[in-house]
């Protein structure tokens, strides 16, 4: 009949549009196409590298530090080999943890017993950046005040009870008054760490209080402490030293001691005078009464929670003093004409000498005096 298709025809449509189904399912399944060789499909392997998992633990809203989990994983028989750091250390096996203290994205590779590797990167964000107002605190301190804003003066304290004020630099660079001055010199090595230290981290710590003696650990030490007998008739050589290695003998990990210098001084009064108009050049404020009088008493000369800068004992610094050549040898400091001797400066007043903050005097560095101390600054 017109119009009709006939069985035949039918059936053998049929069979192409079955034929024509098993040729794109085998397409779809496999990739291949019947007629073409094929050889070893790669499709059909079973991948072997490692798959590397990573994960970020820490603690807070504002951590100090972020701890990366490094987890591999593999279809072959022989495991995972090891798991190689950022900082390229091995470690054997399948789990690794890597603490890190600073924002940035850090890379992780595993490496499996037959031989396949592969590597993976992870970003930490979470650490805040440290700036000027917002101060690392170091390994062993706390803050006195969680809620002191650095304008105030953000103060931490150690387990025997050093106190340091945060200095905020938010330039990142030192002031030094007498950098032009052909007569001064600032050339201690820890000077310029803490300069270079200021660069990166955009402040300092000062010590609170002016230094006394303390004993640690059945050794003498320099500390920063309230209600102690400021340490004097002390030379400047002895001062650097014990400032020096205070650090050491109170075990702090990662920040130096070191005795204030001339950076330091001129950027605390700068910081200080930003506040309290002319502190750094006015007698109000400091012990001039004739006593010395205990580290940390002198209510009226507390600035941003640093205390005695202007008077109770005049500090030694690094700075260096370089006579003129014409200075007769009358005027220089204890009549001493010796040319080799080296002189070093000392700043504010004490309580048996009216001078405000900023004074600057100078005295052989071997030389002591009751009423001469010192004081140290805190940096990483």
């Amino acid at each position: 009949m017109e119009g009709k298709l006939s069985p035949v025809i039918i059936i053998a449509l049929v069979v192409v549009f079955i034929a024509v189904g098993a040729l794109i399912v085998n397409f779809v399944v496999t990739g291949n196409i019947p007629g073409t060789n094929s050889g070893n499909n790669s499709s059909n392997v079973v991948s072997t590298k490692p798959i590397i998992n990573l994960s970020k633990d820490y603690e807070g809203d504002k951590p100090k530090k972020v701890t990366i989990t490094a987890y591999a994983t593999t279809t072959d028989e022989g495991g995972i080999k090891e798991i190689i750091l950022p900082d390229g250390t091995v470690v054997e096996g399948d789990t690794a943890n890597y603490e890190v203290e600073e924002n940035g994205k850090y890379k992780f590779i595993a490496n499996c017993v037959n031989g396949e590797s592969d590597n993976l990167s992870i970003e930490v964000t979470e650490i805040p950046e440290i700036s000027s107002n917002n101060p690392y605190i170091p390994e062993g301190f706390t803050p006195v005040d969680e809620d002191a804003s650095v304008e105030e003066g953000f103060v931490i304290e150690d387990e025997d009870g050093n106190q340091y004020v945060w200095i905020p630099v938010e330039s990142g660079k030192l002031t030094r008054n007498t950098m032009l001055s052909i007569n001064y010199e600032e050339s201690n090595s820890t000077a310029s760490a803490l300069v270079n230290s200021v660069a990166k981290y955009y402040g300092f710590y000062m010590a609170r209080f002016e230094a006394s003696q303390f004993e640690k650990d059945g050794e003498m030490v320099a500390a920063s402490m309230q209600g102690k007998v400021p340490w004097t008739n002390i030379t400047f050589q002895d001062a650097i030293e014990y400032s020096n290695k205070s650090a050491e003998v109170f075990g702090y990990e990662d920040t130096h001691t070191a005795l204030i210098n001339s950076y330091a001084w001129d950027t605390v009064l700068a910081w200080i005078d930003s506040e309290t108009d002319n502190y750094s050049s006015s007698t109000t404020y400091g012990n001039y009464d004739g006593t010395i009088f205990p580290t940390g008493v002198t209510e009226k000369d507390e600035m941003n929670h640093i205390f005695d800068l202007a008077g109770n004992v005049r500090e030694w610094t690094t700075e260096i003093y370089k006579p003129s050549e014409d200075t007769s040898s009358s005027s220089r400091r204890n009549n001493d004409e010796d040319e080799n001797l080296i002189y070093r400066v000392i700043r504010g007043g004490a309580a048996s000498l009216c001078r405000p903050p900023s004074s600057h005097q100078y005295y052989s560095e071997n030389t002591s005096d009751n009423y001469w101390g010192f004081r140290m600054v805190l940096y990483k």
